[in-house]
């Protein structure tokens, strides 16, 4: 049973998110926002209306059953009064609301709230990404988002007919004696319970099930993607992956079968308790009808309105319950969009001169990721001279991409402070500080675009068609490009028609000479080579060193051939810095750095 403190607190969560609805919906468009609810209201005056002319109609003609010789206009004028008024309705109700304002509504409101949805998603902090709950969070709201969110005030919609119907045959049926539409009312209300129950029960299921859903989402990207599915054919692996995505399948079916199992079994008692009180009513006027007291279109004009309220009654209880249902999965869409900024912007911002070489440094900087107790860094100082070539080095999980992140400000560190040209990073203008750092990571985008917009997309505010081909050239991909149909203008990946798959090694020549169009001044590459050849990758380099020696390159890599002409390479050992010098004076102190380089180069003889 729901209490009277949790449903005050339920109906103010619905009203608050009604409210912040309807605000999106009439600053998306209020011609439209407006005839879609008006169009609700205004068509629920029109069955009363067209009952209260039959009503009009049945009096006249038993008061006219004496004259045969022809029938009365006005008899005639009001049976077409009350089909006119059907015809109006149907126009309203079906034409205007449901089919016009109904599509241009939904059409839109969709569309706003995926824009929100995503403007948000992609202006989210790393740490938020990169928490599993707030994955789940994401993955709750997208999946029911587009539609649920739209559910609601299309429900609403559906309510404020309801009440509309509902105040106008209340008001109407008062004459008839008050206790009667306030006990004909009263009865409605155990759909009020079942439907909350059920909503409640739906919703829990969902929420529960959100793992195995992610699961199932899973299992159909690997059932589908290409590497997946050449992979499970030679290893003949499909049987097994189908069979557990089947299990999942139906582990989420009875999950989701067990409240609709429920709500079968008692949906017809409020029913069955609303038609016996409303023929009880009915009952008691049957002697004030036969007596004369009430006239046969009074006495159908009173059971029309008490089937009136209690449909509006009950469907405004239903509705609201639907409302409930859909609120629940709109909470987690306004979650996503109210989740807070980790990475806070300062209140006096900084700005960088972008065209001029850039200092940093580490001082004393430990961190750790939110919601874990190890430290990832301990103690990292090192600083950075404008026109450096500087690598890191080190075993996975030494720390290295985090130094990166850092950087980058996806996170702030834990203790110490990064300084850009003597400047606490905290106290820079973020999106100055990105246009001075291009960054390429191990994990880069494949965009099915043209490649002429994806190398433009590394500085987007530029339109330079040179600075574009110098780019290309510089990473090698002039090389193939000239060999596409359309050149640089072609179209790559297989998601639309007419595009061009390339090999990981060219996608990644793409990505770098994206960073090269940016032309920042500070360019860090996180396994910038992993997926190309040594020759294309000494050509890379030699144009890195060539285009980039007035300026600070930072470089992250497990091969020793592209970090040895750095003049500054750093040691990672679990978190410290364990070594510090050039490829050379490494060498001769014979540390880690030299063993490990050692065992790599055993691999080349």
């Amino acid at each position: 049973m729901i209490k009277i403190a949790s449903l005050r607190k339920l109906i103010t969560n619905i009203t608050g998110n009604l409210v912040r609805m309807l605000g999106i919906a009439w600053q998306m468009d209020r011609f439209i926002t407006f005839g879609y609810f008006a169009s609700s209201g205004v068509g629920a005056l029109f069955p009363i209306l067209a009952s209260y002319l039959f009503k009009i109609f049945l009096d006249e003609l038993i008061s006219s059953k004496g004259i045969a010789v022809s029938i009365p206009l006005i008899l005639v004028t009001l049976l077409a009064s009350r089909y006119f008024v059907n015809i109006v309705w149907d126009f309203v109700s079906w034409g205007l609301k449901n089919i016009y304002f109904d599509f241009l509504f939904r059409s839109k409101i969709q569309n706003a709230l995926n824009f929100l949805f995503y403007k948000k998603v992609s202006k989210l902090d790393i740490a938020h990404l990169e928490d599993t709950k707030t994955q789940d969070l994401i993955a709750k709201a997208s999946d029911t988002f587009t539609w649920r969110s739209p559910d609601l005030l299309r429900h609403f919609s559906y309510m404020f007919n309801n009440f509309v119907s509902y105040v106008s045959s209340f008001i109407i049926l008062i004459p008839f004696g008050l206790v009667t539409p306030f006990f004909v009312t009263l009865v409605t209300l155990p759909r009020f319970f079942l439907r909350a129950k059920y909503g409640r029960l739906q919703w829990s299921i969902y929420g529960a099930g959100t793992p195995d859903v992610r699961k199932l989402w899973y299992f159909r990207r690997i059932l589908s993607d290409k590497t997946s599915v050449i992979e499970s054919r030679i290893f003949q692996s499909r049987r097994v992956l189908l069979r557990r995505f089947k299990k999942i399948q139906n582990h989420l079916f009875e999950m989701n079968k067990k409240p609709v199992v429920e709500f079968l079994r008692i949906l017809a008692f409020p029913q069955l308790l609303e038609g016996g009180v409303i023929f009880f009513f009915a009952y008691l006027k049957l002697p004030d009808v036969l007596s004369g007291k009430i006239s046969i279109g009074d006495f159908t004009f009173f059971i029309s309105l008490l089937d009136r309220i209690t449909t509006s009654a009950g469907d405004m209880i239903l509705n609201f319950g639907d409302l409930y249902d859909d609120n629940l999965y709109v909470n987690h869409y306004f979650e996503v969009l109210n989740l807070p900024k980790l990475v806070k912007k300062p209140k006096n911002p900084k700005e960088i001169d972008i065209d001029k070489p850039i200092s940093f440094e580490f001082r004393n900087v430990s961190f750790k990721y939110p919601g874990t107790e190890n430290f990832v860094l301990k103690d990292i100082n090192f600083s950075i001279e404008p026109k450096d070539n500087i690598a890191i080095v080190g075993a996975n999980g030494a720390g290295k991409t985090t130094i990166v992140k850092l950087l980058c400000r996806f996170y702030d560190v834990t203790s110490g402070e990064i300084l850009v040209n003597g400047v606490n990073i905290k106290d820079l203008d973020l999106d100055n500080w990105y246009r001075c750092i291009g960054t390429l990571f191990q994990e880069f985008m494949h965009y099915d675009f043209t490649v002429r917009e994806n190398i433009m997309l590394g500085n987007p505010k530029v339109k330079n068609e040179d600075k574009m081909r110098l780019a290309a050239n510089q990473s090698g991909v002039s090389e193939f490009v000239e060999a596409l149909p359309n050149k640089y203008n072609q179209l790559l990946g297989r998601q639309f028609e007419g595009g061009v798959e390339l090999s990981q090694g060219q996608w990644q020549k793409l990505a770098i000479a994206r960073a090269f169009y940016e032309g920042a001044q500070i360019l860090i590459l996180d396994e910038p080579t992993s997926a190309i050849d040594a020759e294309s990758e000494y050509e890379i380099f030699q144009n890195l060193n060539k285009h980039y020696k007035d300026k600070t390159l930072f470089l992250i890599s497990h091969r020793f051939s592209t970090v040895r002409n750095a003049n500054k390479i750093i040691v990672l050992k679990e978190g410290r810095i364990l070594e510090t010098g050039s490829h050379d004076e490494l060498l001769r102190v014979g540390g880690l750095y030299a063993r490990m380089f050692r065992k790599q180069a055993l691999g080349y003889q």
